[in-house]
């Protein structure tokens, strides 16, 4: 009965208490960017609070080490990691705990600072994630892309790249080999580290947008950990071209665009070694 109670209290104030919230939250936070984000983050305040008020029992909190409040914790962490993603600072992160307890509308004395080190700790994480992201996105962007040849482009693949980040430069290339008119794409895997399914997968996606433009794909240096996580993933390799080394490849790359090198060639070969590190 008294948790119908506690749920039907939260139904009629519901309002009550989203303004309870928001009140004590503009309070608390000193910068108006702070202020601006709440109606982002009252959604999931009011999903705390809720959890909050299921687990009241005789109008007072449980200890805070009941399973009763293990969900608002959780949910405490999440909010916080949703601030920390729309940059909220960290005094606004610290505001959460107070602001919703105060919502809850009972002595929140001993509950304060768990909730707040939940809220923290989503915050925290949510830092680090920015952190990564941006770090991927710096490695991606640094990943290039050189036309070698009239209508021959090549991809060089370095580092220790993420699969989403490689799935944005492979549309990018995409679009890159439609304007260059390209008629063969050299995809340089050499260096690339951490064979994984989807990094995997994200490196033979340029075979299949190869073959949608009519364009000649040639792989080289792509170690064999490669092609048996593509394989294991279920990705058909047979009409794959690989090439042991990049001048393999590019000499395949050339006969597609029906070029060839006239010349000093053993001499281009040494400038176009060193150009790709070799």
């Amino acid at each position: 009965m008294v948790r119908k109670a506690a749920r039907y209290r939260y139904r009629v104030d519901g309002d009550e208490r989203t303004g309870r919230f928001r009140a004590k939250f503009d309070q608390l936070v000193a910068f108006e960017s702070d202020r601006a984000i709440g109606a982002d983050l009252q959604p999931e305040a009011m999903t705390v609070v809720r959890a909050i008020a299921e687990a009241i029992e005789s109008g007072s909190l449980p200890a805070i080490h009941s399973p009763a409040l293990r969900e608002a914790l959780t949910l405490t962490s999440l909010l916080g990691r949703r601030a920390g993603l729309l940059d909220a600072s960290a005094a606004a992160a610290l505001a959460l705990a107070p602001a919703i307890l105060d919502a809850v509308d009972v002595d929140p004395t001993d509950h304060v600072d768990p909730f707040r080190t939940a809220a923290i700790d989503g915050y925290v994480r949510a830092g680090e994630e920015r952190m990564q992201l941006v770090a991927a996105r710096r490695v991606a962007a640094a990943i290039p892309v050189v036309e070698l040849a009239a209508g021959c482009v090549a991809i060089f693949l370095r580092g220790e790249q993420d699969a989403d980040e490689l799935e944005r430069v492979i549309e990018d290339l995409g679009r890159t080999l439609l304007a260059r008119n390209a008629r063969a794409c050299i995809v340089d895997a050499a260096g690339l580290r951490r064979p994984d399914r989807d990094r995997a997968g994200q490196l033979f996606a340029v075979h299949a947008t190869c073959v949608m433009l009519g364009v000649k794909c040639v792989y080289a240096g792509v170690a064999s950990q490669w092609r048996e996580i593509a394989e294991e993933r279920g990705t058909d390799l047979s009409d794959v071209h690989f090439a042991d080394d990049f001048r393999s490849a590019f000499d395949l790359a050339l006969a597609a665009c029906d070029l060839e090198i006239r010349g000093p060639r053993a001499g281009f070969r040494r400038v176009l070694g060193r150009l790709v590190g070799r």
